[in-house]
């Protein structure tokens, strides 16, 4: 049984005479249209419909089914990027040439900001910028709310709560490298992962005297994490004893963060902590099978011995 000749082209309406083209896609295309009709620069198929994207033409199939750049709101057209976890997919351009979030990397898209210090800039993200911490009120009753739920929910207790400063990252590194050479220890003996590049915590103690640092204009979330985790070095400077293993100092207080942030809902947060290869992953992984073995108490016994 013959199948039936298609009688007419679907772009000009003419009826078909001599040779004519059927695409994979059932469109049918006499020889005159095929050659005189713009064709989409992605599937090839003649429109007459096409708008441009990136400089190309393309139809509105190919375009609906584009994915969009979270960045720029242009289709991407040929390979995404994803930026940790996150589902969002960026596109080349903006991941080459576009500042990127000092917090999750992402590429600053028009609702991202620049912050000018007064050592240097700090780029956020629209995401990372929509709970940053940027007033000292917000950031001391944060702060409070940390210490109290490790002292109710960890049994984490901390006589006197350190002082809080918040600092630009320039003077962070600062700091931890003045801390460095005072304990003839170079800052960079403790590897850091790629996701935390820089500081965003320190915790200082001279004699009675503690601070702790968290770099400003960090989210909510991270800047909870950055507290409990600077927190738990204040509570062992006074329960753990000098001359600790840097995988149980790191650890320790990296399982703290992870404690805090699964009691506040996080759970994405803290499983992102669970991923990291470095001391600090390491450390937390130690803890983390050491409370599913012997439970929560076992931990804070580890913690405060050699």
């Amino acid at each position: 049984m013959n199948e039936k000749r298609p009688g007419f082209c679907h772009l000009c309406g003419e009826k078909l005479h001599g040779s004519y083209l059927v695409y994979s896609n059932g469109l049918v295309v006499c020889e005159r249209c095929n050659r005189s009709v713009p064709h989409c620069s992605q599937c090839n198929l003649p429109s007459r419909q096409l708008t441009t994207a990136r400089g190309v033409q393309i139809c509105p199939a190919c375009r609906q089914k584009a994915p969009i750049c979270a960045c720029c709101r242009e289709p991407i057209l040929g390979r995404y990027f994803l930026v940790g976890d996150s589902p969002l997919r960026y596109c080349e351009v903006c991941m080459n040439t576009r500042p990127r979030c000092d917090i999750c990397r992402a590429p600053l898209d028009d609702q991202g900001k620049i912050f000018q210090g007064r050592d240097g800039k700090a780029y956020r993200c629209s995401t990372c910028f929509s709970t940053v911490v940027n007033d000292p009120a917000e950031a001391m009753h944060l702060y409070n709310e940390t210490y109290l739920l490790l002292s109710k929910a960890l049994q984490l207790e901390i006589a006197v709560l350190p002082k809080l400063s918040l600092v630009e990252r320039a003077r962070m590194i600062e700091l931890h490298q003045q801390a460095g050479i005072l304990a003839g220890i170079a800052s960079t003996n403790i590897p850091l992962g790629p996701e935390h590049q820089h500081l965003l915590g320190f915790f200082q103690s001279a004699g009675l005297d503690q601070t702790i640092y968290i770099e400003q204009l960090l989210p909510q979330t991270l800047f909870r994490a950055v507290a409990a985790h600077e927190l738990a070095h204040s509570w062992q400077s006074t329960h753990a004893p000098q001359g600790q293993a840097a995988k149980i100092v790191e650890g320790f207080a990296e399982w703290v963060a992870y404690r805090t942030l699964l009691l506040l809902g996080h759970q994405g947060a803290a499983a992102r902590l669970t991923r990291r290869n470095d001391l600090y992953g390491v450390g937390l992984q130690y803890f983390i099978a050491l409370e599913r073995q012997q439970g929560q108490q076992a931990v804070l016994q580890r913690a405060s011995r050699m």
